[in-house]
């Protein structure tokens, strides 16, 4: 009888503790409440795609200019081009980065993007 018993406590301790961990787990992988203060995901994405284009413009220097001409041959803004400030999208990192997940998502979505417009100049 008390090996019933015990058995019984067993079961029912392993039982919440399946509960709890599968609790835990759900409410991890639930998607934040995003701050109206942060950038909508969409909006982060494209400047994160425009910068990381911006920033290859200007490593790879496809107009082969010196350095001393760079702010003015290059002069495009991903910032200025989607309405935003810089400390906007530097808050808006901070937020998603606190949130691996959703960063990774988000910084997939942009990479995905960059590949297709490297898709798209291929076949042309």
């Amino acid at each position: 009888m008390v090996l019933i018993k015990s058995k019984h406590a067993f079961f029912l301790q392993l039982s919440l503790l399946t509960l709890l961990f599968t609790f835990c787990k759900a409410k991890e992988e639930e998607k934040p409440a995003i701050p109206s203060y942060v950038l909508t995901e969409e909006v982060f994405i494209k400047v994160t795609r425009d910068l990381a284009l911006a920033e290859s413009a200007a490593n790879l220097n496809i107009k082969n200019i010196g350095a001393h001409q760079m702010d003015s041959a290059y002069a495009f803004n991903p910032f200025k081009d989607n309405n935003i400030q810089k400390k906007d999208y530097d808050t808006s990192v901070h937020f998603y980065s606190k949130h691996p997940k959703l960063y990774k998502k988000l910084l997939d979505e942009a990479l995905n993007r960059l590949s297709v417009i490297q898709s798209n100049r291929q076949a042309q």
